[in-house]
């Protein structure tokens, strides 16, 4: 809800470049010039390389994953995982994906068979796509193959959408109190999520240990990288299994919700543009044939114009409508020759839907036009 607001009040300051504002009771420096941002975000990064810990909680095991770890732990912590995510990597669990693809198209199947009177099928779509990420998730990050679609009551998805069910009253005692948080011994998620997730994943860990099981998904590949480190030593390179646990809910955590909100928002401008619609689905047919009913990961990576939709959808629809960095040294930014000084623990924010919205940026901001991405005006 904060960052939503963040992004929309940025909508309306389109002078400035840089602008400070108080959060809560913090200041923080808002930054919209796409300039100044590539020079904070990307040519500095290693003074911005922080995010502010968004669950408050310093010594959980769910903590200690790339999103939420700090300074020298997030650094080892990339070091050991970047490998992980190749794209070789990642046409591995391609399959994985298209299975769950299969039991979504399934669904459709079913239900329109079910209304048995051949007019076009009413869905709602959001919490179809919930249960579509819902299993995505659980095969590639857990080992877990569950049918939402046949069972969507399923423990995985109960403990999912708790991640989410908190008050925005624990969210600010542990963001912006922690000393208080801590004394009380106040969590952000309920206590189902805190024993769920890593028991999942230590049971996973421990019944392919023992019976050498390996599967093609990020556990299998986060082990093989720890295995790796085992055999071959680096200094201050250490990766636990407790640092498994963390990725993977990682994973759920940053993955359940805002890629079914994508996806939502991206079938509801279909919906209402439905010449757009029309070209994607040549396009789908088109590599469905070449791939003899089925979509390859090779096929996918060739197609140009869901790729321009989906980049149109997440420029109208941004799931993350707002991002942060928190300064760790001293920096100094240099805004038409006047110097801002950044200290240490100071906020970064990113107003990105505002960004998104800008006419400066992307003309007829409000119109869903996939043309935008195309290889001549990307």
């Amino acid at each position: 809800m904060v960052s939503k607001r963040i992004g929309l009040i940025i909508m309306g300051c389109r002078i400035k470049k840089v602008y400070g504002i108080v959060q809560f009771r913090n200041p923080a420096l808002m930054i919209k010039d796409p300039d100044l941002l590539k020079q904070v975000l990307i040519k500095d990064f290693d003074h911005f390389r922080n995010h502010s810990n968004v669950l408050g909680e310093e010594d959980s095991v769910l903590t200690r994953n790339l999103f939420i770890s700090k300074d020298k732990k997030w650094h080892n912590s990339r070091t050991i995982l970047s490998p992980v995510f190749t794209a070789n990597k990642m046409r591995i669990i391609f399959s994985l994906m298209a299975s769950c693809g299969d039991q979504i198209v399934a669904y459709f199947n079913k239900e329109y068979e079910k209304q048995g009177n051949g007019k076009p099928l009413e869905i709602e779509f959001k919490s179809t796509t919930a249960r579509f990420t819902n299993d995505v998730i659980a095969t590639t990050s857990f080992g877990l193959e569950i049918d939402s679609f046949k069972n969507p009551e399923n423990e995985f998805i109960k403990t999912g959408r708790a991640i989410f069910d908190f008050s925005i009253l624990r969210f600010i005692l542990l963001h912006k109190f922690p000393t208080i948080a801590k004394i009380f011994n106040v969590k952000l998620m309920a206590p189902i999520v805190y024993d769920f997730f890593p028991k999942v994943i230590r049971d996973a860990l421990k019944n392919r240990r023992e019976n050498n099981i390996k599967r093609p998904d990020m556990i299998q590949l986060m082990m093989e990288a720890k295995e790796s480190l085992e055999k071959n030593p680096v200094k201050d390179l250490v990766l636990e299994d407790d640092d498994i646990i963390s990725q993977a809910f990682v994973f759920f955590g940053a993955g359940f919700e805002t890629v079914s909100v994508a996806m939502s928002f991206a079938m509801y401008e279909l919906a209402i543009h439905p010449e757009i619609q029309k070209r994607l689905q040549e396009e789908c047919i088109e590599n469905f044939k070449k791939g003899d009913g089925k979509i390859t990961y090779e096929l996918l990576q060739g197609m140009k114009y869901l790729d321009m939709v989906v980049s149109e959808s997440f420029r109208k629809w941004p799931p993350a409508t707002a991002l942060d960095r928190v300064c760790n040294k001293k920096y100094t930014l240099n805004v038409d020759n006047q110097e801002i000084v950044i200290e240490p623990e100071m906020l970064i924010n990113c107003p990105v839907l505002g960004i998104h919205r800008d006419p400066k940026y992307y003309p007829n901001p409000d119109k869903f036009d996939p043309e935008r991405f195309n290889d001549e005006n990307k």
